[in-house]
């Protein structure tokens, strides 16, 4: 009888060290879940002070060819991502019927609404401080385009997606590099209206993030391809923003992200 006793006490024991490992490991799952957006939002915050502490240190004819090189890189980002369509038909619809979209629904306009309010409660917080309130000229635009170009990116789509499932946060870990630097860059040409940015990226990604069950039941590779195609497409008009080469309202565009994987859905063979 002692010995059956035994054998029931070990099996007892060994199941609650199960269960506890696998309440742990639940724990650790759930809790590890929206890092990658947790990080991303610090690297943007973090590259913006980076950014404004070096550029008052960077002459103006270097900030326009940085600006120039950059603008240069996200061009070719835009056009490889937009190559990567199985069909060109369905990134042109898209983005001609979001733009649609986007200009009834004044997109672009709240954008920049949104940047010169925030602009202006600053410059009231500053002023009721006794402090200087000198701003970038351009740091409505330093918001509206560093929002665009964290935003839109497959990178920003497929990482929120697979950090919400548990799958792990490497994609939007990269993503979170590589934005940091970027910042570094806009920050110190357009001043720490990049800094706003961090907020919406936040948002977006953490919605996605939440919503990723659902998300990864509904949309199929092929839909996933055609909405970066689609991306590629709006950060090519980034490229031509920054660089001056045509003031392209990208943020108009953005509805054509959600029309890439209806139209797939509809037409698709």
């Amino acid at each position: 009888m002692p010995h059956c006793a035994m054998q029931v006490s070990n099996s007892s024991t060994t199941s609650a060290f199960r269960s506890a490992a696998w309440c742990v490991a639940c724990w650790r799952t759930n809790t590890m879940r929206g890092i990658g957006t947790i990080t991303n939002f610090l690297t943007i915050i973090g590259g913006t002070v980076v950014g404004l502490g070096v550029g008052k240190y960077v002459a103006e004819n270097m900030r326009t060819t940085i600006e120039q090189a950059v603008g240069m890189v996200t061009i070719v980002l835009g056009i490889s991502t937009a190559a990567q369509t199985d069909n060109i038909v369905f990134p042109l619809v898209s983005v001609v019927l979001g733009g649609i979209i986007g200009e009834l629904a004044r997109i672009e306009h709240g954008f920049f609404v949104l940047g010169n309010w925030v602009k202006a409660r600053a410059e009231v917080a500053l002023a009721k401080r006794s402090r200087a309130t000198t701003f970038h000229p351009r740091f409505v635009e330093g918001f509206v385009t560093a929002t665009l170009l964290f935003s839109i990116g497959p990178m920003s789509i497929l990482g929120s997606i697979d950090d919400g499932l548990g799958r792990g946060a490497q994609i939007l870990i990269v993503k979170s590099a590589l934005d940091g630097l970027v910042s570094i860059i806009f920050a110190a040409t357009m001043g720490w209206g990049v800094a706003l940015s961090a907020f919406v990226v936040a948002a977006y990604q953490a919605v996605m993030t939440l919503s990723a069950s659902g998300l990864d039941a509904v949309l199929s590779d092929r839909m996933v391809h055609e909405m970066s195609a689609t991306g590629g497409i709006m950060v090519l008009g980034i490229g031509l923003r920054f660089m001056d080469v045509k003031p392209i309202r990208v943020a108009s565009l953005l509805p054509g992200l959600a029309v890439a994987p209806v139209l797939v859905a509809l037409f698709a063979r």
